[in-house]
C-alpha cells in the first residue's frame, strides 16, 4: 500500500498547515477582534472557575466539573478556527451542559444520597431538559437573588435548544453551516459568526447563574487576590459590553469588596 499523508488524510492541511488557505489561518486574519474578545472570555472562564475551585467545597462538583468544561471551551474554539462549524457547537453544548450540571448538582454536594457521585458513575441521569433544569435551579435554597422558574427558563432554554439541536443534526437546511464548502475544511465568514455569536450567549448564561449562586465565593476569592481584581476589572471594560451578565456578576462582587454587608442588604 503506497505510504500516505496524515496531513492530507486528515485535512489537516486545509485546516492547519496550507500557505494562504488554511481555515485557521485564515479565521484568525479575518477575525481579529473576535479573536481578542474569545481569548477574553477564555481568561474570564478561567478567572471565575479558579475563584470557584478554590473557595468551594472539596469536591464540589462546580470545581470539579471545570476540569472538563475547561477543555471543551478550549476544543470548541480549536474546531471553529479550522472550519468544524457544527462539530464545534455540538462541543459548546457539551461545555454548556456540563457547567449546567455543575450548579444543578451543587444542591446535593455532601448529601447522603450521593446523587452527583452517582451521576458521575453513569449510575443516575441528570435532567437534560431545559424545562426541568430551570424548575429544579428555582427550587435551590441557597440562591443570592430570587429567581423564578420563568426567569431562570427563558435564560437557559434558548441557547441549550439552539445547541442540542445542532448536536442532533436538527436544522441543517435551516442554518446551512456548510455553505460555501467543498469537500475540505473552509473558513466561513457566515458559520464563524454564528457559532461565536453562540459562544458569547452560553457564557453569558452561566454568568447568570453563577451570580445567583456563586457571588459570595467569587467576591471572597478576589477581595484577597489584588492583581486578579485588576484582571478582573480589564476583562469587564472588554466583555460586559457584549455578555451583560457577565458585567452584572463582576459589577456586583466589585460593590460586595467594597462593602463588606452588600451582600446581607
Amino acid at each position: 500500500m503506497q505510504e500516505q499523508n496524515p496531513f492530507m488524510t486528515f485535512d489537516w492541511y486545509f485546516t492547519d498547515a496550507s500557505n494562504g488557505h488554511a481555515a485557521r489561518q485564515l479565521a484568525l486574519e479575518a477575525k481579529p477582534k473576535e479573536t481578542s474578545v474569545l481569548m477574553d472570555l477564555v481568561s474570564a472562564d478561567s478567572l471565575i472557575h479558579f475563584a470557584l475551585w478554590t473557595k468551594l467545597p472539596k469536591n464540589h462538583p462546580v470545581g470539579e466539573l471545570w476540569l472538563e468544561t475547561n477543555t471543551d471551551l478550549l476544543a470548541t474554539i480549536y474546531l471553529a478556527y479550522g472550519g468544524f462549524f457544527r462539530q464545534a457547537l455540538t462541543v459548546l453544548r457539551s461545555w454548556f451542559e456540563i457547567a449546567v450540571h455543575g450548579v444543578y448538582f451543587s444542591a446535593h454536594h455532601g448529601q447522603p444520597s450521593g446523587r452527583y457521585e452517582q451521576w458521575r458513575r453513569g449510575q443516575r441521569n441528570a435532567p437534560a431538559n431545559s424545562h426541568k433544569l430551570a424548575k429544579a435551579l428555582a427550587l435551590h435554597q441557597d440562591k443570592i437573588f430570587e429567581v423564578n422558574e420563568s426567569e431562570m427558563l427563558k435564560k437557559i432554554e434558548p441557547i441549550y435548544s439552539y445547541l442540542s439541536q445542532h448536536t442532533h443534526a436538527q436544522g441543517l437546511d435551516i442554518y446551512d453551516l456548510q455553505d460555501g464548502r467543498d469537500n475540505v475544511p473552509r473558513y466561513l465568514s457566515r458559520s464563524f459568526d454564528i457559532w461565536y455569536g453562540k459562544v458569547l450567549e452560553a457564557f453569558d448564561a452561566l454568568c447568570f447563574l453563577y451570580r445567583i449562586f456563586f457571588l459570595k465565593e467569587i467576591t471572597d476569592y478576589l477581595k484577597n487576590a489584588e492583581k486578579e481584581m485588576e484582571r478582573a476589572h480589564e476583562l469587564v471594560e472588554s466583555l460586559s459590553g457584549l455578555m451583560p451578565d457577565f458585567g452584572r456578576l463582576m459589577t456586583d462582587v466589585f460593590a460586595s469588596t467594597t462593602s463588606p454587608n452588600w451582600l446581607k442588604d
